[in-house]
């Protein structure tokens, strides 16, 4: 079984409304889409559970997550500085397969932008990527360098979703993550094209041992979003 490693805090700051990009001195060998669970270093008064980040990218002086403040947990680690430690396991789950030599589109709902950096980067062809952000925009720009193009929405400013803004027939494979009603949308749409979707849903441990991400795919059956994904092919669980 896998162990907890020790990672040191390179950077941890605010790119957007209440949206922070971190930066860990860890590598590790994996596969868009998987993801790694983080806790603190200092067990004094933090939350005793893990929190599953998607990787955003690894380089060769670390791993990066991007990750919302909502609760406790997340509140606790904007206030991380370079140098403070925290404790991670992964990678973890199953990622996104990776095609070439055909049309793809990679789409993102909010902070489900997380993990498709890594992925776009490591596709062999250039995509077009679609964004959408409810009240603001942000990490985009680190797409610009292996992208066709980038189209984004805000609910707010233009009254439709990203889901509004892509045609599924102009591809033969799309990627997405994001909120799942979303996901669940950009499926109804999509007739011809492949599409793999990263699941959203509560994990505690991240290894499929809690039980507590299981959803039901198409034919009933319980699954982890764990373990057995978070990356699904659509047509198993829409």
């Amino acid at each position: 079984m896998k162990a907890y490693k020790e990672a040191k805090i390179i950077e941890n700051k605010n790119i957007g409304p209440g949206i922070y990009l971190m930066k860990v001195d860890l590598t590790m060998d994996a596969k868009p889409g998987q993801f790694i669970m983080l806790r603190s270093n200092d067990f004094s008064g933090s939350p005793i559970l893990s929190r599953p980040f998607g990787i955003v990218d690894i380089e060769e002086d670390g791993l990066s997550l991007l990750y919302q403040v909502k609760g406790k947990g997340t509140e606790l680690m904007k206030a991380y500085k370079p140098g403070d430690l925290v404790n991670i396991l992964g990678p973890l789950g199953n990622g996104f397969d990776l095609v070439q030599d055909k049309k793809i589109a990679v789409v993102a709902g909010g902070i489900g932008i997380a993990p498709l950096l890594y992925l776009v980067k490591n596709l062999k062809d250039k995509v077009d990527f679609y964004a959408g952000f409810s009240d603001e925009e942000y990490f985009t720009d680190a797409f610009k360098p292996y992208v066709n193009k980038i189209v984004t929405t805000i609910d707010k400013v233009d009254k439709i979703f990203i889901t509004d803004a892509i045609n599924p027939d102009d591809y033969d494979v799309i990627y997405a993550c994001g909120p799942n009603p979303m996901l669940y949308n950009l499926a109804r749409k999509t007739k011809k094209a492949k599409l793999y979707v990263s699941m959203e849903s509560y994990m505690a441990c991240g290894i499929g041992a809690c039980l507590g991400c299981t959803i039901k795919n198409r034919k009933g059956d319980f699954v982890r979003v764990c373990k057995d994904g978070p990356v699904f092919d659509a047509k198993e669980v829409f």
